[in-house]
């Protein structure tokens, strides 16, 4: 893999070149100031993906800016990864609405996430070479302007998006248009937005807007620019680490069922991950209340229906049984 580095140090420099020697060793990096950045253009014909140095402050947004733009050009496209000195939530969304496709904070940045963020970027850039990663029209929601598709689902597509004249990003969940005609996968969808609306707690997603634009219902939350607990698991936890995690998923969990509801789909991809690793769980999809003549009332899912993911499901639910706040 071959990875032009913008801005960076000498020291940052050595740092980055010592993960690729101890995790990918044929892998090159190329090194260059920011006022080379017509010479970066002309070689990244060969790059695989970018690293964009922001600093603290965010004082080269400007910069980023600009050179997504001319990254655009098909023949030379190659996805940037921002690094930041801060954690700092704010800067993050800012780059992201800058062009850039992820940003990595430089504190603590593991090997291994580090790795892990360059072979999912130069996928992606493979893919859409080979044609099969080629993404269809955005589109259009009414008070948004859609950036890009960062994910994707059986039920549903999520956008990148910027809300009116607001700095930081949201994260658009737009209904499938086939399941848009479904009158119970809508009901579905409106009941895991009007769930979220009653939960208010740090460690529980926020959401900004639910709404149906085109025919097409939506939700629209906060944009998680360090990603989910499964892709910081990969880089390894110490133990203290691993211990504040739970406490705070253990919160969550606390406020979700003191709202009278069971979340059902409990895995690290719903942990998802802010600023200063605070962490937040997020997709109530399959969420249900726990009260039994509530459920009644609400029912979407017929008994000994299984809606989860198999290898993080209660023993309840594997039976098809009814859940409550212990499984």
């Amino acid at each position: 893999m071959r990875l032009m580095l913008l801005g960076a140090t000498e020291g940052l420099r050595y740092r980055l070149a010592d993960m690729l020697g101890s995790t990918m060793p044929d892998a090159v990096l190329l090194a260059r100031n920011y006022s080379d950045t017509p010479v970066a253009l002309s070689e990244e014909q060969l790059s695989d993906v970018i690293l964009y140095v922001l600093g603290r402050t965010g004082e080269h947004l400007g910069a980023l800016r600009q050179f997504a733009d001319l990254n655009r050009i098909p023949a030379i496209s190659a996805p940037i990864i921002a690094l930041t000195d801060d954690h700092e939530s704010d800067l993050a969304g800012r780059a992201l609405l800058a062009g850039a496709e992820k940003v990595l904070p430089l504190p603590g940045l593991s090997p291994a996430l580090f790795v892990t963020a360059l072979k999912l970027a130069h996928a992606q850039k493979l893919r859409v070479e080979s044609g099969t990663g080629r993404e269809e029209k955005l589109p259009a929601v009414r008070g948004y302007r859609v950036l890009r598709q960062i994910g994707e689902g059986g039920m549903s597509k999520v956008y990148l998006a910027q809300r009116g004249a607001l700095e930081s990003p949201v994260v658009l969940k737009i209904v499938d248009a086939k399941l848009a005609q479904d009158e119970t996968f809508v009901l579905r969808f409106a009941r895991e937005c009007q769930l979220l609306a009653r939960i208010q707690h740090e460690n529980v997603v926020k959401i900004h807007d639910y709404s149906v634009d085109a025919n097409r219902p939506y939700l629209a939350m906060e944009y998680f620019a360090s990603g989910d607990l499964k892709s910081r698991i990969r880089g390894g936890l110490p133990a203290i680490t691993s211990l504040k995690i739970m406490m705070q998923i253990a919160k969550a969990i606390d406020a979700v069922h003191s709202a009278g509801l069971v979340h059902r789909d409990l895995k690290p991809q719903n942990i998802m991950i802010r600023d200063r690793d605070q962490l937040a769980l997020v997709d109530f999809g399959l969420a249900k209340p726990i009260d039994p003549s509530t459920t009644a009332q609400m029912q979407l899912t017929q008994d000994g229906m299984i809606l989860a993911t198999p290898v993080y499901m209660s023993p309840e639910q594997c039976l098809g049984k009814q859940q409550n706040a212990r499984g």
